[in-house]
């Protein structure tokens, strides 16, 4: 069933895409109806009751709960850079960094450069007599660079923002609360200095 589908991929594309949900679905619309078309069905309840089912199951099986979720956010949002580093200012490897500094890690790189020095020489014996010479090649690491990328704060503490509900939302330019509007109304009914005036001794 092509709207079954539809729910499906709408869950499926990162970020949420109706429209491209609408036409993975098969629905021929394209264009200018397909965004129309996809809106209107992403309206309807039934749409909207089986994307609230399926996220549901999709969390019970995952275990993903809004306290996990805001864990993990304040992980990024608050780890220490100060921790990558040992006392000695030597790099941790991953396995030493603590949770929220391993939570943070995006990714560690490490390049060594190696030189090639005269390779060793042995003799080896032979049974006729004598001694055949053996060379034997050797690296020597000769230096190390180590990068480590790690997520960005300001991220994870806009989306704790979020998720705690913290956000105010600016009021909108005509609402009765926004200043504009009521330094406007202030002046209306009332003569002002930007009160256009007919000029009655100007000559036409």
């Amino acid at each position: 069933m092509q709207q079954e589908r539809f729910v499906h991929e709408y869950l499926a594309t990162s970020p949420l895409n109706a429209t491209l949900a609408y036409q993975r679905a098969g629905y021929k619309a394209t264009g200018q109806a397909a965004r129309t078309a996809a809106a209107r069905l992403l309206k309807q309840p039934a749409i909207q009751a089986a994307i609230a089912a399926l996220r549901a199951k999709d969390a019970a099986k995952f275990e993903v709960t809004r306290e996990r979720v805001i864990e993990e956010y304040a992980k990024l949002a608050f780890f220490d850079p100060r921790k990558f580093y040992n006392e000695d200012g030597s790099l941790k490897l991953p396995t030493e960094l603590a949770d929220a500094e391993a939570a943070a890690l995006v990714s560690f790189k490490v390049d060594e450069e190696y030189d090639a020095p005269p390779p060793d020489q042995e003799l080896e014996g032979q049974p006729h007599g004598g001694a055949l010479k053996r060379q034997r090649a050797k690296t020597v690491a000769v230096g190390r660079t180590v990068e480590v990328r790690y997520s960005k704060k300001r991220e994870a503490l806009d989306s704790l923002v979020n998720l705690m509900g913290w956000k105010k939302e600016e009021k909108p330019l005509g609402t009765a609360e926004n200043p504009l509007t009521m330094v406007v109304k202030e002046m209306q009914g009332r003569k002002s200095a930007l009160t256009p005036v007919v000029d009655t001794d100007r000559d036409e």
